[in-house]
């Protein structure tokens, strides 16, 4: 990869469109070593922001991917030129390009790899190199029913196995022997924030596979249990507020994107 990695609150994120990053996880799924890829989300930022050990957790992956619009427009806002005084001034009209002209966000990072959009990417490319899957996560439900759906879209893509991420800390051995057993090319992990990153990086060095991807809840959406936002919600970056609409459990979380925006203001500003 050459593009250069963007700092969040720390976190440092690469410029990669979807396609591209799809490419690199399908060429390191071809190398021997092992490793793996997170997404951050702006709710979870400030964690990251205020965790040493969360965010060298990530910082540790082999790619950091901007799942959202919101690690977006902190990559462009931290980007632009000018001093205290102009990051004041840029800052309400920055805020406002989320959802009048979001396109304006798209640099230095090019595009959110947010919903399943990069997944189906991915395993796109996975399938043409003819690497293998495994589903780790989710419900049972949602487990088998997102391998049945990729098996459906993509038939030349090997699924080795799939279970749910309900599992308890006594069974994690188990697990395991199940997943090498198996000995896919790639493990996608669909826990949430952080629990999915943490067993990833804590189990990784046991894992017979290539490359661990933490995918959030993207089970949900794959095997159509959840669905996804219509098409120009997704353009304008607005599927969190459909899920929210949706779900409003989710408020809780989403009370984490003023405390993020805060924190992005003051990184900007150098305090």
């Amino acid at each position: 990869m050459t593009a250069e990695p963007v700092d969040v609150l720390g976190v440092l994120f690469q410029g990669l469109t979807r396609r591209e990053a799809a490419a690199e996880v399908a060429r390191l799924a071809g190398e021997e070593s092992r490793t793996y890829v997170v997404k951050p989300y702006s709710e979870f930022m400030p964690r990251a922001h205020d965790d040493e050990r969360v965010r060298a957790m990530l910082n540790g992956a082999a790619m950091r991917l901007a799942d959202g619009a919101g690690i977006l427009w902190a990559a462009n806002y931290l980007s632009l030129p000018g001093g205290r005084l102009q990051a004041l001034l840029q800052f309400p009209l920055s805020l406002a390009s989320v959802v009048l002209r979001p396109s304006a966000l798209r640099r230095p990072l090019p595009e959110a790899m947010a919903g399943v959009d990069f997944t189906w990417e991915m395993l796109g490319a996975l399938a043409g190199s003819g690497r293998s899957v495994h589903l780790l996560g989710g419900t049972a439900e949602e487990a088998a029913g997102a391998a049945q759906a990729i098996g459906e879209r993509l038939p030349s893509l090997t699924i080795t196995g799939a279970r749910d991420g309900y599992f308890r800390r006594s069974d994690t051995e188990a697990v395991i022997e199940a997943i090498n057993a198996a000995s896919p090319d790639v493990l996608l992990v669909a826990m949430g924030f952080p629990r999915q990153e943490e067993w990833i990086a804590r189990n990784l060095p046991r894992l017979n596979v290539r490359v661990a991807v933490a995918e959030g809840g993207s089970f949900s959406f794959l095997s159509g249990a959840t669905p996804r936002a219509p098409r120009w919600m997704r353009r304008a970056g607005l599927e969190w507020l459909f899920r929210l609409l949706r779900q409003p459990s989710r408020l809780r979380r989403q009370l984490a994107l003023p405390v993020f925006v805060w924190l992005v203001l003051r990184q900007r500003l150098g305090a």
